[in-house]
């Protein structure tokens, strides 16, 4: 990488860079700076954790950038209309100076300084109106940059808000499926396999994730002899945990048609036919 040295830098380019610096880092530096403290006060002020407070301070810069461009670009496009109308008025000056030079009787000088009076007074009346069109076109802005940030922060909240909720939801209903299974797996290691119980308590969960699930086939191996007392038990533990009875998401019928399709040979009456919900409330 060629470094220049100072001498073979020219004036030029030292005011280009110099203009660059005060008009584009420095600003840049400081808007970041002043970001800091209106980042901290907007996080403390707003309720914990609603928007994170990186996103809060992105916000906060770019309100301040922009409001920083449009404040220069006005100045600037100011500076300019002014410039330009001093250019003009000072050409009419001069353009007046050459012909005063010239002979000029009395009735003819009148109209004369009347005409370059109400030059400078167009002028004036010009810049002033080019001024006031600036200002109005700088507060539209201002405004419509306002009404940007603001309109971008409700959408970030109201996102946020939505995801928190279903974040807030998925994390419930994983801690209740873990705790199941942990209840499964203790409750049921007398009478399942080692090597069966992930299978027997995949069935279950998918039965804790859903009230319509209807297993269609019977578990039938069993390390010790299982009652249908037994696996009531377990069931309508299950759905109570998950809610259970009127209005809520289990009902009795759900956890009986389970049962009677998981479970179909323990619910068979003293003779061995099969047991129905219907006819004897299992």
């Amino acid at each position: 990488m060629k470094i220049d040295s100072p001498s073979s830098i020219t004036s030029r380019e030292a005011s280009i860079r110099l203009e660059w610096i005060s008009t584009r880092i420095l600003p840049g530096v400081a808007v970041l700076l002043l970001s800091i403290p209106l980042c901290q006060w907007a996080d403390s002020n707003l309720p914990n954790g609603i928007v994170p407070a990186y996103i809060i301070y992105m916000m906060i810069v770019i309100v301040l950038w922009s409001m920083y461009m449009a404040v220069q670009y006005a100045f600037v496009g100011i500076a300019q209309t002014w410039k330009n109308k001093t250019h003009a008025c000072n050409n009419q000056t001069a353009t007046n100076e050459s012909t005063a030079q010239k002979p000029v009787f009395l009735l003819e000088a009148i109209p004369v300084y009347n005409e370059s009076e109400g030059i400078d007074t167009a002028c004036e009346a010009e810049t002033a109106e080019e001024i006031s069109e600036t200002e109005v076109i700088e507060e539209a802005y201002m405004a419509e940059t306002g009404e940007l940030a603001k309109d971008n922060h409700i959408s970030v909240t109201y996102q946020q808000g939505i995801d928190d909720f279903y974040q807030s939801q998925a994390e419930s209903q994983k801690k209740k499926l873990d705790t199941i299974h942990e209840y499964l797996l203790y409750i049921m290691s007398p009478f399942v396999y080692e090597e069966d119980m992930d299978e027997f308590c995949t069935d279950l969960l998918r039965f804790a994730m859903d009230h319509n699930y209807r297993p269609e086939v019977e578990w039938k191996r069993y390390k010790t002899k299982l009652s249908s007392f037994d696996v009531r038990h377990m069931v309508w533990s299950i759905a109570t945990r998950l809610g259970l009875g009127k209005g809520k998401v289990y009902s009795n019928d759900d956890c009986a048609c389970y049962i009677e399709r998981r479970f179909a040979s323990l619910c068979v009456t003293a003779s061995g036919e099969p047991l129905s919900h219907n006819r004897s409330g299992t």
